[in-house]
């Protein structure tokens, strides 16, 4: 700012016309420079006279330095601190603040007991028309101009405010006047798949929507935009102007919006479809108590957003680029989308609960990976379809128990192979029945004991020649793959694993399962030991006998 802010102890006048006149009333000043050096909100202002809202003002050339009044701030008192320099013995601040508006806007200011030096801007005067945009931020109208997609003209879209220097409110009603559209929000819904959804991208929100309104928000000014080829203007008294860039690059807002009245749901969404009605219209019907855009909406100017939308009675979270967002609905769905991963990690247990079904999709695997024992109970059957191989493989003991029956076939060949022996045994019969021959080789004894009778049918019967077929010997199986631990696993804070802090490590190739944990948190390495010994084989009972 070309002039300092005064002192808290030493207030100085810093204006052009020092005097012996007095300041006394509020006056309309316009903004000349918004650059506190002193981080308090001060402006640079000028006086202007014969103030008429929507017209052209005269200045004075008088400039003042004036500081911000806030409607609430407060501080905890002076007296009380210590003199030891912690959190505990020093002040706090507290209260709202609002960013200083840009060079060119009118403010209100007022000076105590009349003196230059103790001058305070405490509201802003808004430029006529110009408040489609508040505070809602990116409110979409049909009025559009500027570069409309092809696939979107004729929707409505969101746009900036008219431009003053093409239509004049003066001839013309300033509500029909086209507005130019908002080229980045665009690009931002569209690639968020929300670009023509009247409920998660689009708002009505506005400022403008109707009278009285039902409108409650603010939207912040924006960054600066500094791109290349961004518009640029001049700022500063007249001695010494400085070219500054001028565009903002859009809003972030919060909003309460009580709903159009205009235009009313037809029914609950609980059990209605996306329908509505216009009172303005005379068309009839409605629920009187569901006005559109009924909506506490927090939103960032590139799309992220919490949405609690009670005309349609939802709430839905995304973020700028639509590829992770969450939605809970008025029947009690809760849907959640994630272009790459969804990652749950719990320090106890994580319980999945359906009166109905659960059913899992993957395009690719499924692992499970167990520390301790598996259990799974099924209340009628149990089922499972392998479309290519099946394999089981168990360290130690193998065991199926049918309280009935227990069937295998195989439409080839059944194989089964022991190390050791194989033994078979039925508190009634043993039968065996094939289709062709029966082969038993034995590399030593071959013994058969019955309690009752031997039995042999056969024409003829060889007994010693010729040489009996040798069985062929049964294919040993393959052990079947060890399953797979997750590579992401959310950790209590500080998690090194958040995707912003180096997504070129996130990515979908490095967080697929893998043979070992690559988490590197201290409380996910102190479950190391119990994932190498499930890799090398070891039984659970074994592994807790060489910790003890």
């Amino acid at each position: 700012m070309s002039t300092e802010l005064p002192s808290n102890n030493q207030q100085t006048s810093t204006v052009s016309d020092q005097g012996s006149d007095k300041l006394y009333g509020i006056y309309v000043m316009r903004v000349i420079d918004h650059i506190d050096t002193e981080y308090q909100g001060a402006l640079l202002v000028e006086r202007i006279t014969n103030y008429t809202p929507g017209n052209p003002d005269q200045t004075t050339g008088n400039t003042y330095t004036v500081r911000y009044a806030s409607p609430f701030f407060g501080t905890t008192a002076i007296e009380h601190a210590g003199k030891n320099d912690s959190y505990n013995n020093s002040q706090k601040s507290y209260g709202f603040w609002a960013v200083p508006p840009d060079p060119g806007c009118l403010v209100l200011v007022s000076f105590v007991e009349g003196n230059a030096a103790l001058g305070y801007w405490f509201a802003c005067i808004q430029d006529s028309y110009m408040n489609f945009m508040v505070p809602g931020g990116q409110p979409v109208t049909n009025l559009v101009s500027g570069n409309v997609p092809s696939t979107l003209r004729g929707k409505k879209l969101p746009t900036a405010e008219y431009n003053k220097k093409i239509n004049s409110a003066s001839t013309n009603d300033p509500t029909k006047f086209k507005k130019p559209v908002n080229e980045d929000f665009v690009a931002s819904l569209t690639e968020q798949g929300l670009v023509e959804d009247d409920i998660r991208g689009l708002t009505t929100t506005s400022s403008r929507r109707e009278f009285p309104s039902s409108v409650i928000g603010i939207n912040s000014p924006g960054p600066v935009d500094k791109r290349p080829g961004a518009p640029k203007g001049q700022k500063g008294v007249k001695e010494g102007k400085a070219t500054i860039y001028v565009n903002r690059l859009g809003s972030s807002s919060f909003v309460i919006d009580d709903g159009d009245d205009k235009i009313i749901r037809k029914g609950s969404p609980t059990d209605s479809p996306y329908e509505y009605v216009s009172k303005e219209a005379k068309e009839s019907g409605g629920d009187v108590t569901l006005p559109q855009n009924e909506l506490i909406r927090l939103r960032t100017r590139t799309g992220a957003q919490i949405l609690m939308h009670t005309t349609e009675d939802l709430i839905y979270i995304n973020n700028s680029k639509g590829s992770a967002w969450l939605e809970m609905s008025s029947n009690g769905k809760i849907d959640i989308y994630a272009k790459d991963s969804i990652s749950l990690h719990s320090h106890n247990d994580i319980n999945f609960v359906a009166d109905r079904d659960i059913n899992f999709e993957t395009g690719r695997n499924m692992n499970f990976m167990v520390t301790g024992s598996m259990f799974q109970t099924t209340g009628a059957n149990l089922e499972i379809k392998v479309g290519v191989d099946g394999k089981i493989y168990a360290a130690n003991n193998f065991e199926v128990v049918g309280g009935v029956d227990v069937k295998l076939k195989a439409n080839n060949n059944y194989e089964v192979v022991a190390s050791t022996d194989i033994k078979h045994k039925a508190e009634n019969n043993i039968e065996s029945s094939a289709g062709k021959n029966t082969n038993l080789t034995s590399g030593a004894k071959s013994n058969i004991k019955s309690g009752e009778g031997h039995f042999e049918s056969a024409n003829p019967i060889h007994m010693n020649g010729p040489e009996a077929e040798t069985a062929s010997e049964a294919t040993e199986a393959t052990v079947a793959l060890k399953g797979k631990f997750p590579q992401r696993v959310p950790q209590h804070e500080p998690w090194p694993g958040h995707e912003n802090w180096n997504p070129e490590e996130t990515v979908a190739e490095k967080t697929e399962a893998g043979d070992l944990s690559n988490d590197v948190h201290p409380e996910s390495q102190e479950r190391e030991a119990d994932r190498k010994a499930i890799q090398d084989d070891v039984p659970l009972e074994d592994k807790e006998k060489e910790q003890e």
